[in-house]
């Protein structure tokens, strides 16, 4: 089996590169096509994305799940990923047809119609869709180096195309050709990884699992989705444009700090067949790791919100600094949630368990984003999210320690809590500080982090030291 330290490090590369990049361009067709153009493309793909999760059918999860149980079997590997491309093929053409029929129909009247139709393109490139693939079989340093060169391209084709407001289609394009030419790499390169596999077939088995991993997906989708949709119908494009480049900043951070555990999914699901005693002993180093990272990146997030957004994207966005801090909380909840719940689940066979939990976090997001967005409009959007996600994982966390029993390292978690509080306070002086912007960003984060494992290192915390040895091993090696 691949190393899981190297598959760490090459899954963060990639799921960062899917954030740092749209974030950097961010940065630049914020100052050229605005608060309100940004809203134009962001609400489009919004709309687009839930034909998209129809499309997807819990494949990005249960195909992992089930190519990883079949790695070591070519034949069952084939089989098996031949019936799940062709499941796929099918609800791409479903939820193609159907929004275009959206689109052209008299609900669609108030879309932009070329921005929209761009859009579709988003779904179609789901046939070429087999990222599940690559996961299961641990191919993490092919899908992060495949990542890191397209977002490149695209950056760059960002800076040539994207020059006065009027071209937040042009940036609408460049967006979707990306995800495509991602897909494109997918497929060239699968032909080393896996062959069709025609005789046989099963398709029912499939189809149960399938079915409540897209009803997750869709009750997580209206939580995850439906804010923006909300804010788009019930504020302004501006609040929209301001809540989704906030979004990115938190998202970013959350990605980084989920990446290091989101590699443990093929492995738990390998351990939970074989191994149960590596099985538990996983998940527990992984809460180790995430009280490590999760918390400090909250607590330096929302001390360093305003000098971020302003950074970032200028001072038109200012006002998402609040919005931000509300969802800085984020980074603590989804990390934790998406090791201790979501892959505990997936790994144990109870998804399940997951579709009261995504009902119960879908209700409450939209009531509470009913009664917020009015008066506090991307605030409230940012409130109702973390909320809603707060009762997903609490819901999902308490039917699983039924179901798993694992120790939770309160030492690693208090160490964590005591060096963020110091740092946090350290980085809030250096932001009163009257210098330049960037200087003053840069000199947070760096004297943050240094504080951070200076502390550490005193409690001679247990995972910061593996780090340490880690690295002292490779140098002695070169």
């Amino acid at each position: 089996m691949k190393s899981l330290k190297k598959n760490a490090i090459f899954n963060i590369l990639y799921d960062v590169a899917n954030l740092i990049f749209p974030l950097i361009t961010s940065m630049y067709v914020s100052r050229v096509i605005l608060a309100s153009g940004v809203g134009e493309v962001a609400y489009a793909q919004n709309i687009a994305s839930y034909f998209l999760t129809f499309a997807a059918l819990g494949l990005p999860t249960y195909g992992v799940r089930e190519i990883a149980k079949v790695q070591n079997n070519q034949t069952l590997s084939n089989k098996t990923f031949t019936e799940l491309f062709l499941i796929n093929a099918v609800t791409t053409t479903v939820s193609a047809a159907a929004y275009v029929a959206l689109v052209f129909s008299p609900l669609g009247k108030n879309f932009d119609k070329k921005l929209m139709l761009c859009f579709c393109f988003f779904i179609l490139f789901n046939y070429l869709n087999i990222d599940w693939l690559y996961k299961g079989k641990e191919e993490y340093v092919f899908i992060a180096l495949r990542s890191v060169f397209i977002k490149t391209v695209s950056l760059a084709a960002t800076f040539i195309f994207v020059r006065t407001k009027e071209d937040y289609i042009k940036y609408a394009v460049i967006v979707v050709v990306a995800l495509g030419g991602n897909y494109v790499f997918n497929v060239i390169h699968a032909r080393k990884l896996i062959k069709f596999h025609f005789g046989n077939l099963e398709f029912k088995k499939h189809l149960t699992p399938l079915f409540i991993f897209m009803l997750t997906v869709v009750f997580s989708s209206v939580y995850s989705k439906l804010d923006i949709t909300m804010l788009g119908s019930m504020s302004t494009k501006t609040a929209t444009g301001l809540y989704t480049n906030a979004h990115k900043i938190c998202d970013m951070l959350i990605v980084a700090c989920s990446s290091l555990s989101a590699v443990f999914l093929p492995r738990l699901s390998y351990y939970y067949e074989n191994d149960r005693k590596e099985f538990i002993a996983l998940i527990e180093k992984g809460v180790r790791v995430l009280s490590f990272i999760s918390i400090p990146a909250c607590v330096g997030l929302f001390v360093i919100a305003p000098e971020a957004i302003e950074l970032f994207f200028g001072k038109e966005f200012i006002a998402g600094a609040s919005t931000v801090r509300i969802l800085s909380v984020l980074l603590i909840i989804k990390s934790f949630g998406n090791l201790l719940c979501y892959q505990l689940i997936v790994c144990t066979g109870n998804e399940r368990k997951m579709i009261p939990a995504y009902a119960l976090a879908s209700v409450a997001n939209i009531i509470l984003n009913a009664l917020l967005i009015g008066a506090l409009a991307q605030n409230g959007a940012a409130i109702a999210s973390v909320a809603s996600e707060f009762i997903l994982n609490v819901y999902q966390f308490i039917k699983m320690r039924k179901v798993v029993s694992f120790k939770i390292s309160y030492k690693a978690l208090i160490q964590a809590l005591i060096s963020s509080a110091v740092m946090g306070v350290c980085v809030f002086l250096i932001t009163l500080l009257a210098i330049p912007l960037i200087l003053k960003t840069a000199l947070g984060v760096a004297l943050g982090l240094l504080i951070y494992v200076i502390i550490n290192l005193l409690f001679k915390n247990e995972i910061l030291s593996e780090a340490l040895a880690l690295i002292k091993n490779k140098l002695k090696k070169n």
